[in-house]
């Protein structure tokens, strides 16, 4: 679902403005969310990162259908570091990207990473409430 929103966002996007979509998925260091209770949803299931793989595929997919030059590219990194320089050596003109709202704690072990991102992206940013969308 949030990956849905996400992705019918930057799609209307595309199209609006004639761009193309390089689709990015950050698979961060299990160690580091893997045991907080505010991030239990999101444990990968067995074989997480050919899942993440097949998602990322099937996203590039329907772009295509709907039209769009679309490619997609998944790292294993700190989130907002590996965002920044893959933005920074495509170069991107904007980065879309969900904004997870996990919670004060999160943020403070982990800092936030749309905020990391918007901080020190050269380009524009635009954050998908992730949690709005699912209504």
């Amino acid at each position: 679902p949030q990956t849905e929103a996400l992705l019918a966002v930057s799609q209307r996007l595309a199209q609006a403005l004639g761009g193309e979509l390089r689709l990015l998925h950050v698979a961060s260091p299990a160690s580091l969310i893997k045991h907080h209770p505010e991030t239990q949803h999101e444990q990968e299931e067995p074989g997480g990162q050919d899942n993440e793989h097949r998602l990322l595929r099937e996203a590039v997919a329907r772009a295509r259908d709907a039209g769009i030059e679309a490619t997609g590219v998944l790292v294993e990194g700190p989130p907002a570091k590996t965002i920044l320089s893959q933005a920074e050596n495509l170069p991107a003109e904007m980065i879309i990207m969900g904004s997870h709202g996990f919670g004060a704690t999160l943020s403070l072990i982990l800092g936030s990473v749309s905020k990391k991102v918007l901080k020190n992206a050269r380009c524009p940013v635009l954050l998908v409430p992730v949690r709005a969308t699912q209504k």
